[in-house]
């Protein structure tokens, strides 16, 4: 007698179930077990303690500045920034910013343009502003190590703009033990302080020259 042959029919919904999730189980405990949890570590490029250094200037020579806009670029967030060529940038995964990179560019800006130059900060009204886009806050690791900030710096009145460049400073990285991340944060703040002496300079120079007389009306 030959075997009467049954169709194959559907698993009942409850294996199925369970043998979803002991595939899903398995798969956990293997990603689980081949790699260990990222543990951030946080930095700043300040150092502590850092305080005003007020620097000898004329009575009366500051003048009037207000502090506008203060941006970074996109790719600028809280995870460090590396480079190995000029066209691919890469985070540290594990090295984080206390802060905005931005925030600490406003802070630094703020402190020598107001503490250390004695400029008069306009908080209202008309007045003549500086606005900054920081544009790279990374460390290049080759061809050698350094630290790199670039910024965009503007200085405009309510009329036109009195002066525009783009100023970096390359910083070389120290050599130091282990991942030498300790170093490579202080270069960037050595490069931070350097770039915004810079702006702070040029500032200065901006206050004191006359301004652009009014366009004559038209009779």
């Amino acid at each position: 007698m030959r075997p009467i042959s049954r169709p194959l029919t559907a698993r009942a919904p409850g294996v199925v179930l369970v043998s979803l999730l002991a595939a899903l189980l398995a798969a956990g405990c293997a990603l689980t077990s081949k790699s260990e949890p990222v543990t951030s570590r946080y930095f700043t490029p300040e150092r502590p303690g850092e305080t005003a250094r007020p620097a000898a200037r004329p009575a009366g020579a500051a003048g009037e500045l207000r502090l506008g806009r203060i941006s970074d670029a996109a790719y600028l967030d809280d995870r460090l920034v590396y480079r190995d060529s000029d066209h691919e940038v890469g985070y540290y995964q594990e090295r984080r910013w206390t802060e905005a990179p931005e925030q600490y560019l406003r802070r630094r800006l703020s402190r020598v343009l107001f503490e250390e130059r004695g400029i008069v900060q306009v908080v209202g009204g008309g007045a003549v502003t500086l606005e900054v886009d920081l544009v790279a806050f990374e460390e290049i690791r080759a061809p050698r190590r350094i630290a790199r900030v670039q910024v965009t710096a503007r200085v405009h009145d309510q009329r036109s703009v009195r002066w525009a460049e783009t100023l970096t400073v390359d910083q070389p990285v120290a050599a130091a033990p282990g991942d030498g991340a300790d170093a490579a944060v202080d270069a960037l703040g050595v490069a931070l302080r350097a770039v915004v002496d810079k702006i702070a300079e040029r500032v200065v120079k901006e206050l004191a020259a006359p301004s652009a007389s009014p366009p004559a009306q038209p009779r």
